[in-house]
C-alpha cells in the first residue's frame, strides 16, 4: 500500500515540476504587467513591410550572378528540371503501391 502511494505521489511531483518548467519554456508576445516583449515587436506591420520591399530591391541584383559557369551551360535543361524530381519520386511510390496491391 506503502508503494502505491510512493509512485502516485512521485508521479504528481514529476507532472508539478514538469509543468513548473515549461512555463518558463514560453515567452508572452504583449510585455503587459512589467513581462518583457519579444523582440521586433514594436515594429509596426508598415514599418516591417517598408523594411522587406528595401531588402528585396538590394537583393535582386544577387539574381544576375545565378548562372551556370560556361562549361555546365550545356546542362542547364537538366538543371532547370531538378527541384521538381522529389515531387516525381513521391508519386512513383503511389504508383509502385497501386502496383503490387496496397498489401
Amino acid at each position: 500500500m506503502a508503494s502505491r502511494r510512493s509512485r502516485a505521489l512521485l508521479l504528481v511531483a514529476t507532472l508539478t515540476f514538469g509543468l513548473w518548467a515549461l512555463q518558463t519554456a514560453f515567452v508572452g508576445g504583449n510585455g503587459s504587467n512589467g513581462e518583457r516583449a519579444l523582440r521586433g515587436s514594436e515594429v509596426s506591420q508598415q514599418d516591417f513591410a517598408k523594411m522587406a520591399a528595401a531588402a528585396a530591391v538590394l537583393a535582386a541584383p544577387e539574381a544576375a550572378h545565378a548562372r551556370l559557369p560556361d562549361e555546365f551551360v550545356i546542362f542547364a535543361p537538366i538543371v532547370d528540371v531538378l527541384p521538381i524530381l522529389p515531387i516525381f519520386f513521391f508519386l512513383l511510390a503511389f504508383l509502385w503501391q497501386a502496383s503490387v496491391g496496397f498489401r
